[in-house]
């Protein structure tokens, strides 16, 4: 093999390993379920500057920041009551309850919800919201620009199946794609589905690991030495 043969072989070797490096770190990541009962709950590193760039408290009674969803609606304690469950900090108070706010709900918890991101500036790098209220198992999944599922997962055993604006078992769930998320979809097994603090924003730019910098660093030595190697036998 040539000095420019194995040149051309050992470099497509490092791009190779650097791609593989970059599709790992692109896979999703998905977060929660984690207790929520206000804004400072999102988890620690789920957003670069620690802050989403939307977040819909549904207060002022409407979907707003270019979402849309595929069934359900806002819901008051004027229309519900006590039946409503928002997250607990949206009504000025920690206390325990969550029916002085407004949610999202939809009758059929099985048949779950989407929240889909329309703007059309650039698609959230991460994506989440927060589960409420509802029975059973909770499954949690989204969807990548071309609609292609991103990975879905489902939760038992914090449903406290009380329907009176209960909060302790308030729940974040959230997703970080690199390649933008498209939509998010919540469904849990049985009864109806209550959400809230649909948010979006940007992920935390991901750094390889050290390993992989030392990998990278190594072939491209690989490289040079037998360069300088080559070229001294053919200068003999």
């Amino acid at each position: 093999m040539s000095l420019h043969q194995h040149f051309v072989a050992s470099t497509l070797a490092v791009i190779t390993l650097a791609s593989a490096a970059s599709a790992s770190i692109a896979a999703p990541v998905f977060y929660g379920p984690s207790a929520y009962l206000s804004s400072a709950d999102i988890p620690v590193g789920f957003y670069a500057g620690a802050s989403p760039t939307f977040l819909d408290t549904l207060e002022d009674g409407a979907l707003n920041g270019g979402l849309s969803a595929n069934t359900g609606s806002v819901i008051s304690p004027a229309q519900w009551g006590s039946l409503v469950d928002s997250v607990d900090a949206d009504d000025g108070n920690i206390d325990g309850l969550g029916n002085q706010g407004h949610s999202w709900f939809s009758g059929s918890g099985s048949a779950g919800i989407t929240f889909t991101f329309n703007s059309p500036t650039q698609l959230p790098t991460a994506f989440g919201l927060v589960w409420t209220d509802g029975a059973g198992s909770i499954t949690f999944s989204a969807r990548g620009e071309d609609g292609a599922l991103l990975g879905s997962s489902t939760f038992s055993g914090f449903a406290d199946n009380s329907f009176y604006g209960t909060t302790a078992d308030d729940r974040f769930l959230g997703v970080h794609f690199a390649g933008g998320v498209k939509s998010i979809t919540i469904s849990n097994s049985s009864g109806g589905i209550e959400v809230d603090h649909i948010q979006y924003g940007h992920m935390v730019t991901a750094v390889p690991e050290p390993e992989t910098y030392s990998m990278l660093l190594a072939g491209l030595g690989l490289i040079g030495t037998v360069a300088r190697r080559r070229s001294a036998k053919a200068n003999a």
